[in-house]
């Protein structure tokens, strides 16, 4: 599945269609077409795991789950299931999936690491009130905490900020959980360039690796989110 950073690099990719107005919707997967067609695309942007697509009106989101994909002026032999056209030009989606939402709905850009109202300090306070008793390594996959944030960030920051994803939340010194909160905007934002080099998974320290420096990278599935986990234990502390 995309995660925060894969979203922000799909939404470049067709930010040149922003101020255009569509001339035709379509897709098997789209009940809102006739609503769209007809309409400008205000601006896109992302929140999480969505690319946001303001039509001044309503707003719709693309959220594109464990194997949505996109292409831009070109189709593939299966019928896609969310599209817009540009006069010549179009954007065919599939296995997505589509919301709409009321042009006065916000999504809260405060999470959002890669909004410029991100706050920090908002995160930490929600984490330490509603998941204080979680371990770290879980809460950190909730998307109503960390939006965007997926597996690959997950392992990456928890190694560079030292900490052992079986750590308890309330027990984390504040210090380092500022650290770690500061470590996943980031890391998330200098994930685009990487992604756009096609060299973030290789570029990794511990994701999908057997050693770092030497030293053994332990590979286990964590119990209650079920997800492959990668740790260093002689550098990642258990609080």
């Amino acid at each position: 599945m995309p995660e925060g950073p894969s979203i922000v690099v799909f939404k470049k990719k067709i930010e040149r269609f922003e101020g255009k107005t569509v001339t035709e919707s379509g897709g098997y997967n789209n009940p809102f077409a006739d609503e769209i067609s007809g309409k400008k695309l205000v601006s896109i942007k992302t929140y999480g795991k969505y690319l946001l697509l303001d039509f001044e009106d309503f707003l719709i989101t693309v959220h594109f789950g464990l194997f949505g994909s996109f292409l831009v002026n070109d189709s593939k032999k299966v019928n896609a299931s969310f599209s817009l056209f540009f006069g010549d030009e179009l954007i065919n989606f599939y296995v997505v999936k589509i919301k709409k939402f009321g042009k006065d709905y916000e999504f809260d850009q405060e999470l959002n690491v890669f909004s410029k109202k991100y706050r920090l300090e908002k995160t930490k306070k929600l984490l330490l009130e509603k998941y204080g008793d979680r371990k770290i390594g879980d809460v950190l996959l909730n998307q109503d905490v960390f939006p965007g944030l997926g597996n690959i960030i997950r392992n990456e920051v928890l190694f560079l900020s030292k900490i052992h994803p079986e750590s308890t939340v309330e027990k984390i010194p504040s210090k380092k959980m500022k650290e770690l909160l500061q470590t996943i905007k980031e890391f998330s934002k200098a994930s685009v360039e990487l992604i756009e080099q096609k060299i973030w998974k290789s570029s990794s320290s511990v994701y999908k690796k057997k050693e770092w420096d030497d030293q053994e990278v332990l590979e286990y599935v964590a119990p209650k989110i079920k997800r492959k986990t990668y740790v260093v234990e002689k550098v990642q502390k258990i609080y």
